[in-house]
């Protein structure tokens, strides 16, 4: 199915639209959406993630989907996801697919945030601006492997969850967006995909951001 791209769109939105959304009342919460964008290289589907650059207000240099924050002009959160993907990498929205949304999620920095699955097209010529270092790219057949995921336990918001950790080529997919990303294949697969220990790998790459994130804070 997943070489059939015909197949793995209609497979993607029958499950988003077939199944009763998680909806995180928002309260105090900064309302946001992001684009989980899906394309194919060939025959093999991938999905679009940035690394944020080091100017930007939160997660700097993280690896994440393209999005933010929504406006009181935004007429809808799809409308609010893909403003700002052709924001950030230059995708026009009327060259977007929706497919359909995933549950809401919240960050640690207080964002409430809707993500919007669309298909984009391949090639495309993406422009990225100054929110962006780079694009990268994510193997959907990867990611839905039994091998790739990691996790470890913590609390947030009084609850225990999972942080979750993507190992990809460019450095480390974890927090909200590998949330997102993991829920994602969770549904294309019809199960909850297993996950492993952190890789030493892994945890020192976080660990380095996490450093140089708060020695750039400290140098402006």
């Amino acid at each position: 199915m997943l070489h059939d791209r015909a197949e793995l769109k209609r497979h993607i939105a029958d499950v988003l639209g077939s199944r009763e959304r998680r909806i995180i009342p928002r309260d105090n919460l900064r309302e946001s959406a992001v684009l989980v964008p899906l394309s194919w290289d060939g025959d093999d589907p991938f999905l679009l993630v940035t690394k944020r650059s080091m100017s930007v207000e939160h997660h700097k240099g993280e690896i994440s989907f393209p999005g933010g924050r929504a406006e009181e002009s935004d007429e809808s959160l799809v409308f609010t996801a893909l403003r700002e993907a052709e924001e950030e990498i230059g995708l026009k929205p009327k060259d977007v697919e929706v497919l359909g949304l995933l549950d809401d999620h919240i960050s640690i920095v207080g964002y409430h945030i809707t993500p919007v699955v669309g298909v984009v097209p391949c090639p495309y010529e993406f422009t990225i601006n100054s929110e962006s270092e780079t694009l990268l790219f994510v193997s959907l057949a990867s990611a839905l492997q039994d091998t790739v995921w990691m996790a470890e336990e913590t609390s947030f918001m009084g609850k225990g969850i999972h942080i979750y950790y993507l190992q990809i080529d460019g450095g480390v997919i974890w927090g909200a967006t590998a949330r997102i990303l993991k829920h994602f294949v969770d549904l294309i697969a019809g199960r909850t995909i297993p996950f492993g220990e952190v890789s030493p790998e892994a945890k020192a790459w976080v660990k380095g951001l996490l450093t140089m994130q708060a020695g750039y804070r400290l140098n402006v």
